[in-house]
């Protein structure tokens, strides 16, 4: 199954001859905690347009390139629990200033939905409540067919922690996260690691 945008897709953008797409992945897997049970997630992407709205691509690829338009800057990484085979998405709102060796506070938390079509608010530009200040989405869902069903087992309503920008370069990024997530129920998930995003540039004509 492939959930999209989150998880790796391929396709070019037309009328031109470059194909222009985004990495999005982390070096070494993810640390989950919860439930007191330790995962590392491998999580990989590829964002292009078409399946992504060429808009919301565009907005990626330019900020990652040096742009700073806009507050903030969607990306969402995801992958399988290696154990229970359930879904796992980070997804984190960053300002577009994107400064090496700053560090932003995360202070709102908000929901992106697990779908198959993947929720168009995981990708692209996010209208941030502070601009020095960060956001984050985590969720762990099992997904079930037929029908095709997600059943959510845990959704954060809260978040406390940081991302730091460890590296940042003209079309590319990479961040550390030091975050800790807590649902409705008052139950907890700490994820840690480092996570990158990058753009390539293939000059090539599209079929």
């Amino acid at each position: 199954m492939v959930l999209a945008p989150m998880l790796a897709t391929t396709a070019c953008i037309c009328g031109g001859e470059d194909q222009l797409s985004v990495s999005t992945f982390a070096p070494d897997p993810i640390t989950v905690t919860r439930d007191g049970a330790t995962r590392k997630i491998e999580t990989i992407g590829q964002l292009t347009s078409p399946p992504i709205e060429v808009s919301r691509f565009l907005f990626v690829y330019n900020t990652l390139e040096g742009a700073s338009n806009g507050k903030g800057l969607a990306l969402t990484f995801s992958g399988r629990d290696p154990v229970t085979d359930d879904i796992v998405i980070l997804t984190i709102a960053v300002p577009v200033a994107l400064r090496s060796g700053t560090e932003y506070p995360v202070n709102e938390t908000f929901t992106i939905e697990p779908t198959l079509d993947g929720d168009p608010r995981a990708i692209g530009s996010y209208d941030l409540q502070q601009t020095d200040r960060a956001g984050a989405a985590f969720s762990v869902s099992t997904y079930t067919f037929p029908p095709a069903q997600f059943t959510i087992g845990f959704r954060a309503v809260a978040t406390t922690g940081s991302i730091f920008v460890v590296q940042r370069e003209k079309g590319g990024v990479q961040l550390r996260l030091n975050l800790t997530f807590i649902d409705a129920n008052g139950k907890t998930a700490v994820v840690t690691g480092r996570v990158q995003a990058t753009t390539q540039r293939t000059s090539r004509p599209c079929d």
